[in-house]
């Protein structure tokens, strides 16, 4: 980059998604849309030229033109610290990458962890709507899922009220594969679901779950950045 394009971008950020599929889906929710919410503890004031680099597994670096429109500080209970991003012009190479990644995709694995029959199943049809091209794998308990949980894993959901502790444990696991992989945890306690976010969680939710609450969750989880540097 030249004296002057650091003099016109004064901030860029390299985004690691960890998948292709994590990356489509931020694609189509934020990107192809024209933003993204970048959660950051980075500052950059509002109206800061900006150049986002996308690594993504299964492409080549993937760069990314805008400004900040909007920021959230740490001290705001509305979400976690971060910047709202404008692209004014996506790059024209993009759309022959996504092209590629969509010509590789091969759907998401979905691990859904509960310990209840009629809750499972009820989860599960829930999940299925949400990623419909998913497959859905089950476990009863910690012990089968923790078995299950590898780098296939797109995403965990984890029922933390039929056992607490098996629950946390799992969530654990999941955060100790590598890469890590993405959470939601179910709980119907506050006391219950500040353990799991201490555990790792990436998304909370109530238990049982309203659907547009579990879509949000899932949605995000499957979304968010593997890491932001």
């Amino acid at each position: 980059m030249t004296d002057r394009e650091h003099q016109r971008i004064p901030y860029a950020v390299e985004v690691h998604y960890r998948t292709a599929s994590s990356f489509l889906m931020a694609y189509s929710v934020n990107v192809s849309r024209g933003g993204l919410f970048l959660e950051t503890e980075q500052d950059a004031a509002v109206g800061s030229p900006i150049e986002l680099r996308f690594a993504v597994p299964g492409a080549g670096p993937i760069t990314v033109a805008g400004v900040v429109a909007w920021r959230r500080g740490r001290e705001n209970p509305e979400g976690p610290p971060g910047l709202g991003l404008e692209f004014h012009d996506l790059t024209p190479g993009l759309g022959g990458v996504i092209d590629h990644l969509v010509a590789g995709y091969a759907g998401m694995t979905l691990l859904l962890m509960s310990g209840d029959r009629q809750d499972r199943s009820n989860l599960a049809r829930s999940m299925r709507s949400i990623v419909t091209t998913a497959k859905i794998i089950q476990a009863a308990d910690a012990r089968v899922a923790e078995t299950l949980l590898n780098s296939e894993v797109d995403l965990a959901v984890i029922d933390l009220d039929f056992d607490e502790e098996g629950g946390l444990a799992t969530l654990r696991a999941a955060k100790a594969v590598q890469p890590p992989i993405p959470t939601v945890a179910l709980a119907s306690s506050k006391r219950l679901r500040d353990q799991a976010r201490a555990a790792g969680a990436d998304e909370l939710c109530s238990n049982p779950p309203p659907f547009s609450e579990l879509q949000l969750a899932i949605v995000r989880a499957l979304g968010r950045p593997l890491a932001v540097r």
